[in-house]
């Protein structure tokens, strides 16, 4: 109890002195009573706000596994009063002022912290808004998230070889009504990458698998190297060779897919998949028809990405070897498939030499069926069990997924265990079902000069065969290397 009495005298005294009514923790001494209680601020600035700054800082190392960054921001009132009137603000990326604080840097000081900053680019974050609104009533406005991709900056300082300091200034301005207070309208959010020079590891879970491929790359019976992507170096996969998918694409999967979350690491193409909302710039809440959920969902709540073969790169007959490592977790749709590269689908022929979903290895082909957009199907499926039980370490390891295929039959492998038989004698497309061309061909055994597959690498996250999404994020699945050989 006298504890508590003394406490109050103390605080009696510094109110007081200046000038201030009152005593709690809420109170801010360093005004002198020139305190203007209806200033703006950002609620979460005056949190942390120490006498001459609002910095939030991360440091990371260019080689750490790290996860998306999200910050909530809002509005409020000196003291968290209540509104008496509506205020709208305006939220910028105040690039003004990270340039006059860099410009003080050698100054030392509190400016220190701006040696060699440069502004966060716009591809590595996004604000859920770029306006705030208190209503009157309350003392909080609803939060703006922020979302920085904290693992691609990792990928942008390996590209550049070089330590990083990245630095994103959020600030308030265009109050439509009360004024802003100019100590906590801004944050200044950190983002220090320390480069971290790439050291190729040795042993089997990144060496590639090369048993039984002679130097010349020629396998036995005859097969030679017709193309190939080790997904050796840093950065995108070869865009002679790839391009991605954007955005909605099939399935009514719950991604969207994107560039930024395939990156090329460690001897692998790592597909990254991540729980992170986008907005769909194609959303029209009153769409209609069979592709009606590429535009009735407002948001996308992960990303990921899909590669797919160019035009050069169609290939027919042969041996196809891909080895690689899956995430076997509830949601997750890892695979490694092709379409042909004439015809709608699926007149064209449909391979999945590797699905996962729901606890199982599909291994699948898909050809023209008995109405259009239909397909006849011979799937096959393991449940997962099945392989890790033979082996508890199975999902974190390297597998060869194998396709051979010749006029008659197409034989897919894992790990040269047989997943699935097709006879092309059975394959003939069932009419076209008023799509034209390639009603009564047979997209697997035929003659046509130019006619093929075109390979597709992806990570998809639920959809019409991956939900419920329970995975913990994110998720990365990760391609050694795709080898196409012929006779």
């Amino acid at each position: 109890m006298k504890r508590n009495k003394i406490w109050m005298v103390a605080c009696m005294v510094a109110a007081s002195v200046n000038g201030l009514y009152g005593c709690d923790d809420d109170k801010d001494f360093s005004y002198n009573g020139n305190l203007d209680l209806n200033l703006l601020g950002l609620k979460q600035a005056r949190e942390i706000w120490d006498g001459s700054q609002c910095n939030i800082k991360n440091a990371f190392d260019s080689d750490s596994v790290v996860v998306d960054f999200s910050y909530d921001l809002s509005l409020a009132l000196y003291q968290n009063r209540k509104a008496e009137k509506d205020v709208v603000v305006g939220l910028t990326v105040d690039a003004d002022t990270l340039t006059k604080a860099t410009a003080r840097a050698d100054e030392g000081g509190i400016y220190s912290v701006y040696a060699n900053a440069e502004l966060l680019p716009a591809d590595y974050y996004i604000l859920s808004s770029d306006k705030m609104e208190l209503s009157a009533g309350k003392a909080e406005s609803d939060k703006v998230e922020l979302i920085v991709y904290q693992a691609d900056l990792t990928t942008l300082v390996n590209e550049r070889k070089e330590s990083a300091n990245f630095v994103l200034p959020l600030k308030i301005k265009d109050s439509s009504s009360y004024a802003i207070n100019e100590k906590t309208n801004t944050m200044m959010f950190f983002f220090t990458v320390t480069y971290v020079p790439e050291v190729v590891p040795s042993g089997p879970e990144y060496e590639p698998d090369m048993e039984g491929v002679p130097d010349d790359h020629t396998l036995a019976g005859g097969y030679k190297l017709l193309w190939h992507d080790e997904f050796n170096g840093t950065g995108i996969p070869n865009p002679d060779m790839w391009r991605f998918e954007e955005g909605f694409q099939r399935n009514e999967e719950d991604q969207w897919y994107q560039s930024d979350n395939a990156r090329m690491n460690k001897g692998a193409l790592v597909f990254t998949a991540k729980e992170e909302r986008v907005k769909n710039p194609n959303y029209n809440a009153g769409a209609t028809g069979g592709n009606a959920w590429k535009q009735t969902r407002e948001y996308a709540e992960y990303t990921s990405s899909c590669i797919v073969a160019k035009g050069d790169y169609a290939f027919k007959y042969g041996r196809i070897e891909v080895r690689a490592k899956i995430p076997v977790e509830q949601g997750a749709w890892p695979a490694i498939w092709s379409t042909g590269n004439w015809y709608e689908w699926p007149l064209g022929g449909e391979i999945d030499i590797l699905e996962f979903y729901k606890e199982k290895i599909h291994a699948n082909l898909c050809w023209g069926g008995s109405a259009r957009w239909s397909g006849t199907w011979n799937s096959k499926n393991y449940p997962i069990t099945q392989f890790t039980s033979a082996d508890s370490e199975w999902a974190d390891k390297y597998h060869i997924w194998r396709m051979d295929w010749d006029e008659k039959y197409i034989r897919i492998y894992l790990d040269d265990f047989l997943l699935n038989e097709t006879d092309l004698s059975t394959t003939v497309n069932k009419g076209d079902h008023g799509a034209g061309d390639g009603g009564y061909i047979n997209p697997y055994s035929n003659n046509f000069n130019g006619f093929g597959q075109l390979m597709m690498l992806n990570l998809a996250i639920g959809g019409i065969n991956g939900r419920p999404v329970q995975a913990k994020f994110p998720l990365e699945y990760c391609v050694d290397y795709v080898r196409v050989y012929q006779k």
